[in-house]
């Protein structure tokens, strides 16, 4: 039921979900998230505007909508220009996933991982003795001229030298109808159907995945019930309303909010006035960030990578405010994680006589990866079975029938199971086309797919907004076979062209915000078959939207601003594909493995040891810690553990978790379950204090530059990254 003008209740089928409303923010989002995201991180400067799978950016928009578009409107009584619950949930669907192209998602290195290695060649020997760029890659996938011919035509001073220096005369720039897109056509042929493919391979994969997830198992979906309170809008008696989300009625979520807001403004404010406005540091000393080198004098402990996590932590909020709304057990082990690798490195140690290598630790997480995938086609056997059954099988369903809706058509998942086989195939082939033999493409798509299939489904269980895999698809792949097994031609585009542009850093993956959107679409009873179209056709808008707005700001800008994509990340990938190159030569296998076919390459399996030791470790830790869960619930630690531990991101939290823990230890032991489901709001209202107060720097941010030419003087920092 929703309100009339006049107060009267209206049904609740006059509540739609796709609109004109929703659809013109629901595409504003999309320009705002994927056309300003990669311009404001990579030009303009200051807290990123996507960052991870909560994103500031994108929440502070939601905030917009709901809280001065529909309040303005609300205050004039003009219900017509208000969005209702289902409308904000298609916004919220599509701004979510215009936040996967912009940025560290794929925007942030594809123009940098196609031209930046012929900028860094000249200084290369090995790159230009293996002939890695000129003998193993397809010319077409790289923009015209060809960069490995002649480099003293006017056309490659444009598109190439106009990209390393940039073509911005001081404040005036070149128009984007100007700029060399032409030159793009070819690569973009290979490149446009490659990401596209894979975009809707991980949404169909999503969708399949979804009533397991959602319904079977039941999960939590942290960021999820965050971001629905921001979509929620109800009227008396629980009807269907309009107005503002009702989050913004209750005096906890503020009691919450503005202390948070203001405690960040304050550190802000000392930013751009030093002398007129003491710094949080000043005020309370210790209060967010501390440093306590608790491990300093531990010799044994300094031999563990990233032990230096243990001497100091920042609270951050939105950690805190997570940690509420998952199970002890998770927050528990996202908590003591660090703790526990740092045990585990020390007695490795002790009884072996080896210092834990990083890489050693990065096949363990790789295998976890594949062992958690195992766990959750184990549990989810029955349902994915009948999924992929009934999706491939010609026979009419009642429409009664579980897989389909009222109507009596097909339910999103199978339809999404049917897309997934078919353009998971054509990925595949896709990737044979572009310089891969059909085994390797096989094998990296697998990896890639259970890489992202875990992180949704990590971030959907735990709510871990900032979270990477630490491996690499590749990579991982020439550790357990070798180089040779792989071949020269696949090995040098998987580490470069595969990789390096879907997975080098998937704190931004599409699955994730997929994930999300679909179940906050799913909670507010909006049809799923829709939301799956509306789903395909915003990537494909933000994917556009990306590429050109990234083409613009690279062009005039240069690349060269961002250091680790622009000189890390292109040089690390050629760099690690010249080593098994000098490898394969010193052992002689190059030119059998070069000469072979696909399959007689298989012969050449040759894997390194140790990654391959760590690997199957990886995999049985998280089985046997499964199983263990299975048989005794209220075992404390969950699997999580060998999928984070030793990763970036998980070195920054840690402190955080372990605080938001205890606090909802605390709650749950003096108030009870009554208590914990009332403080909901409060612990919203300290995410949201962190996260709206990214948005204010993003507008100060973008006004400062637009009105000075530069980038801001104050550059603040609110979440890690």
């Amino acid at each position: 039921m929703g309100m009339s003008m006049t107060g009267e209740f209206l049904p609740e089928k006059r509540q739609r979900a796709v609109t004109f409303r929703s659809l013109f923010f629901g595409f504003l989002g999309i320009y705002i998230m994927s056309g300003l995201s990669g311009y404001h991180d990579g030009v303009v400067g200051g807290p990123m505007m996507v960052g991870n799978h909560l994103p500031g950016g994108a929440f502070a928009y939601m905030v917009f909508v709901g809280l001065i578009w529909n309040g303005f409107w609300h205050i004039l009584k003009r219900r017509s220009m208000m969005l209702n619950t289902k409308e904000m949930s298609i916004v919220l669907l599509m701004t979510f996933i215009a936040c996967y192209p912009p940025t560290s998602g794929l925007g942030r290195y594809f123009h940098r991982m196609i031209m930046l290695p012929w900028w860094f060649l000249t200084g290369k020997a090995g790159w230009i003795q293996h002939g890695l760029l000129t003998d193993f890659l397809n010319p077409g996938l790289f923009p015209d001229p060809y960069p490995g011919g002649d480099t003293t035509s006017p056309d490659y001073d444009f598109v190439y030298r106009g990209f390393f220096t940039g073509l911005a005369t001081g404040s005036d720039t070149v128009p984007l109808w100007k700029l060399p897109l032409g030159a793009w056509m070819r690569p973009l042929s290979y490149w446009g159907p490659m990401i596209f493919l894979f975009a809707l391979s991980v949404i169909s994969l999503q969708f399949v995945v979804h009533r397991q997830w959602a319904y079977h198992e039941q999960l939590s979906y942290p960021i999820a019930q965050i971001m629905n309170s921001f979509c929620r809008i109800t009227g008396k008696n629980g009807a269907p309303g309009y107005g503002v989300p009702d989050i913004f009625r209750n005096r906890l979520f503020w009691s919450g909010m503005v202390p948070v807001f203001l405690l960040l403004l304050i550190e802000y404010l000392s930013l751009w006035f030093p002398t007129e406005v003491p710094s949080l540091k000043q005020i309370l000393p210790d209060f967010r960030s501390w440093n306590l080198p608790v491990v300093n004098t531990w010799t044994a402990a300094k031999k563990v990578p990233g032990v230096w996590c243990l001497n100091g932590q920042t609270l951050f909020f939105t950690i805190v405010g997570i940690a509420y709304f998952v199970s002890s057990e998770i927050s528990l082990t996202m908590g003591i994680a660090p703790i526990l690798l740092v045990l585990f490195g020390v007695s490795f140690y002790a009884s072996t006589g080896l210092t834990l290598d990083d890489q050693w630790i990065s096949s363990g997480r790789a295998g976890a990866y594949i062992g958690y995938t195992m766990i959750l086609l184990y549990t989810g056997r029955t349902y994915y079975s009948s999924v992929f059954k009934r999706a491939f099988t010609i026979r009419r369903r009642k429409s009664s029938d579980d897989f389909t809706n009222e109507a009596g058509q097909l339910d999103a998942s199978i339809v999404a199971a049917r897309l997934f086989v078919i353009s998971t195939a054509a990925f595949m082939y896709v990737l044979t086309i572009m310089g891969c033999s059909w085994p390797m493409s096989i094998f990296f798509s697998l990896a890639l797919l259970i890489m992202m299939l875990v992180i949704s489904r990590v971030i959907s269980e735990t709510g871990v907004p900032f979270l990477q895999s630490g491996w690499s698809p590749a990579e991982i792949i020439a550790k357990l076979i070798g180089p040779a097994a792989m071949g020269p031609h696949s090995l040098t585009f998987l580490s470069w062209g595969g990789t390096g542009m879907l997975a080098i850093d998937p704190r931004e993956s599409l699955m994730p915000y997929v994930s999300t959107g679909l179940k906050v679409c799913d909670d507010n009873k909006i049809n799923l078959r829709r939301v799956f179209r509306i789903a395909v056709i915003s990537v494909a808008v933000a994917l556009v939207v990306a590429y050109l707005s990234s083409t613009y700001a690279l062009y005039n800008y240069s690349p060269m601003k961002d250091s680790w994509a622009s000189q890390a990340a292109p040089v690390q990938c050629f760099d690690q594909v010249a080593r098994h190159f000098h490898s394969m030569k010193t052992s002689g296998v190059f030119e059998e493995s070069l000469a072979a076919t696909p399959l007689q390459r298989l012969k050449l399996v040759n894997g390194d040891s140790y990654a391959t030791s760590f690997f199957v470790v990886g995999i049985c830790a998280v089985v046997l810690c499964s199983m263990i869960r299975f048989r005794f619930s209220k075992f404390p630690l969950h699997p999580i553990l060998f999928l984070v531990w030793g990763t970036y991101p998980n070195q920054t939290t840690w402190g955080a978790f372990l605080i938001g823990w205890f606090v909802k230890i605390l709650v749950v032991k003096f108030g009870g379950g009554g208590v914990y489901q009332k403080m909901k709001p409060l612990f919203v209202g300290l995410i949201s204090g962190e996260l709206v107060m990214i948005g204010v720097v993003l507008i100060v941010d973008f006004v400062y530059f637009f009105t000075f030419g530069t980038s801001a003087r104050a550059t603040f920092s609110v979440l890690p990254g």
